[in-house]
Parts: C-alpha cells; structure tokens; sequence
C-alpha cells in the first residue's frame, strides 16, 4: 500500500467520508486563498478530508424545537476534523515528513479584520478548504460556491494536513452534485446566497474553469449566522437569531453596521458577542458556541424531496423571539 492509499484509508478510518491529496501545483492558477505557502512555505501538498455532520438533529434545529442540537453537533464536528487532521498530521511526522493540520474554520488573514475596512468587503482564510477539497477530488462547487460531496451533498466539515510530501495528487471529481435547485437561496434569511444576483464567480483548479454563483460580501452572513439578525423578508419565519436589523443591499455599508452592532448595548448584554472573532469552535467553550442560522448548508443534505421538506419545515416554523425574562421563545404567524 503507497503512503497515499494509507493517508486516505487513514482519514476514511478515523471517521471521514471521502478523502483526497491534491498537489501545490493543482492551485496555480486559483485565488490567493489556494496558495498552501501562506501557512507553510514548505507545503508541497494538501490531504483534504470530509466529516459528515449527520442529519439526525436537523428536524429539531429547522423546526424551532432546539438549537441544542446544532450547537453540540457543530462543536463536537469542528473538534472531530480537527482531531482528524492531526492523526494524518502525526502520521506523516511518523514518516519522516513536515506536517500541518489546518484549523476547521472561523480563522482569517489578519489583513482581513471583521468590522475594519474589507477590501470587497470580504473576508480570506489563510488557506481555503473548499479550494483543497475540490482540488483533492473530495467534491466540487455547488451553486451557492459551498462543496458538494457524493453521497452527502453540502452537509459536511472539510478538514486537511499540509505536508511538504511530494504526494501523488488525486483527479478531481468528475460527477456533478448539484443540480441548482436554489433552495439554498431561499433558505438565507440576509440573502447573502442570492437568486437574483446574476453574476459568477470563476476559479480554476487543477486546469479546470469552476463556476458558482456569486454571493453577497461575506459580512452579510457575518452578520446573519453572528446571531445578529435573523428574520426573513416577510416576517414569516427566521433563523434562531431574536437579532432584527433590516440589511441595506449595499454591501459597502456592511462594516459599519456592524461595528455599531457589536457596540450595541443589547448585543454586549447578551452572548451575541461572546464568541465572535474566535477560531471557530476551537478556542471556546461548549456553551460560548451559538449557532443560528447555517441553514444553506443544513437543507442541502439529501435528494431533492429531501430539501424541500427541510425548506417547508423551516418556513412553517415560526419566529424566535425575546419574552420579558431574556429567554428565547417560538411564535408562530
């Protein structure tokens, strides 16, 4: 067995779903945010590895049952794909080579501050696992840019190791996953996965030219999935957030909103800030994780049939809110 097929069997054994190699020079042409050398000058090669996030909690998180259930499962998630990508890490050290596990996500480039002037208004992690994982032939771009995965559709954690082995890379994934149902974008309480925006974004990988649709700037779902703001547009339903904001459709005024959110008394009174700027789930305890929304992602775990039946279940679910004694409560129009 070649150190490749150990690396991927290793990733399959410990608890991932599909696992891949993807070599430096598959991202030549990509975004900065592909390049491995920003971690790790040494970095010739990336093992990129998917974590299913399971589906047996979803019925409670979108029907407004609990969000306790997403809150442990993306907490034990995010420490599952790290604890993962340090066994392939430590394996490779066995070997003899340098190695990297990479931080799941909630990690940006210090250029790139929340609340400071973006350029594009945009935020860039150090090393973009969406890029690895399709590099690596884990999965390829759905229409909302998040990575598919055969079988598992949008509903997983990547995770991955930088190593300066001269590993042989895998073919990228030739199967498409999505089948541009745009539920995803209905889903999205900020819009910040649009319809109507007709414009795309174009990377290549590996020599092959990727499209998806281009979002709104990343601080829009900052701020949705930050627990800042959460109803949708007809007041119908929301996300778990008792956040209301109603969000201009320009982006460039996003970062100044959101300066004067996190300087809002309600918001420095209550657990909305308490998490923000952290490196994912890693640096903070269990009961500092509040998840609210993520609902793009959480819908796109099944078939067809399947997605539907999350986006009604949601739309019927009512909207959280305050009561007088702080606690969040479910009220249905």
């Amino acid at each position: 067995m070649t150190l490749e097929d150990k690396l991927r069997s290793l990733a399959i054994e410990e608890g991932s779903v599909r696992a891949g190699i993807a070599r430096r020079e598959t991202f030549s042409e990509a975004p900065p945010s592909a390049d491995m050398r920003y971690l790790e000058p040494w970095a010739n090669a990336v093992v990129s590895f998917a974590v299913t996030t399971g589906t047996d909690w979803i019925e409670d998180y979108l029907g407004k049952v609990t969000r306790m259930v997403m809150k442990d499962n993306m907490h034990h998630i995010n420490h599952e794909a790290y604890r993962i990508a340090n066994v392939i890490a430590n394996r490779l050290k066995e070997a003899g080579f340098k190695a990297h596990a990479i931080i799941p996500n909630g990690l940006y480039r210090p250029d790139h501050t929340f609340g400071k002037e973006i350029p594009d208004h945009d935020v860039k992690p150090p090393l973009s696992l969406r890029y690895m994982a399709v590099g690596a032939g884990v999965g390829t771009f759905g229409w909302s840019g998040n990575v598919m995965v055969p079988g598992y559709w949008s509903n997983v954690m990547l995770g991955g190791v930088l190593t300066d082995a001269m590993l042989e890379p895998d073919s990228l994934l030739e199967e498409t996953v999505c089948e541009k149902c745009l539920i995803c974008a209905q889903v999205c309480p900020v819009e910040f996965v649009n319809k109507d925006r007709k414009e795309d974004v174009k990377v290549t990988i590996g020599g092959r030219e990727y499209s998806y649709n281009k979002k709104h700037a990343d601080l829009r779902c900052v701020i949705g999935c930050g627990g800042y703001t959460g109803i949708s547009k007809n007041g119908k339903w929301s996300s778990w957030s008792t956040g209301r904001i109603n969000l201009p459709d320009e982006d460039e005024k996003l970062p100044e909103i959101l300066v004067q959110l996190r300087n809002d008394p309600v918001n420095v009174a209550t657990n909305r800030n308490l998490a923000f700027g952290k490196r994912g789930v890693l640096d903070r305890p269990r009961e500092n994780v509040k998840v609210t929304c993520n609902n793009c992602m959480t819908v796109c775990s099944g078939p067809l049939e399947t997605r539907k039946k999350w986006m009604n279940l949601l739309f019927d679910s009512g909207v959280v809110e305050l009561d007088p004694d702080g606690c969040e409560v479910v009220t249905r129009p």
